[in-house]
């Protein structure tokens, strides 16, 4: 028996982006503040759209707003940190997720130290990943990087997640 032709995907109608949004938002995720710096200034912002990419070299994958006030900044200076927040980071997460903050208001919301690359790495982070920037792309709205990871250091702490809007701690057993 012959498998019927499947229709073209180009053909095929898609959610709404209020479909869509309402549906990721159910979707519980790691929270994590991406830093950089260059020789002058220093910024960030909060992101929950970031993965392994592949371990063969090791990189990450990190999706970023075009409007973010960071991206220039990382693009520029071709390095980036990210740092996966504890539950204790909270106000840290909203600090680098509020909109009009300068890059050094941001920044004096925490505690910073260097590894590899200069990018400012959170030392009471839950993991930390220090990057070379690989790659750049742009998909819809946002900019997918690719960072080889040069450096890593991580903590035993409970990791801040993401979930409808807001920001949750995982519940004891």
């Amino acid at each position: 028996m012959t498998p019927e032709p499947m229709s073209n995907p180009a053909d095929t109608e898609t959610v709404s982006p209020a479909e869509y949004k309402h549906a990721m938002r159910r979707v519980v995720s790691s929270v994590a503040v991406v830093t950089t710096q260059s020789q002058t200034e220093r910024d960030g912002l909060t992101a929950t759209a970031i993965c392994s990419a592949t371990t063969m070299p090791p990189t990450i994958l990190v999706c970023v707003n075009r409007k973010a006030s960071a991206l220039h900044l990382i693009q520029s200076s071709g390095i980036f940190a990210v740092n996966f927040l504890s539950d204790a980071h909270s106000s840290l997460a909203r600090a680098f997720s509020t909109r009009g903050l300068s890059g050094e208001t941001r920044m004096g919301a925490g505690t910073w130290t260097k590894f590899v690359t200069g990018a400012p790495v959170l030392p009471d982070a839950l993991s930390s990943f220090d990057c070379v920037l690989e790659k750049s792309m742009a998909c819809g709205a946002h900019e997918v990087l690719f960072g080889r990871v040069v450096a890593v250091a991580c903590t035993e702490d409970s990791a801040l997640l993401y979930r409808d809007g807001f920001f949750r701690r995982v519940a004891p057993e």
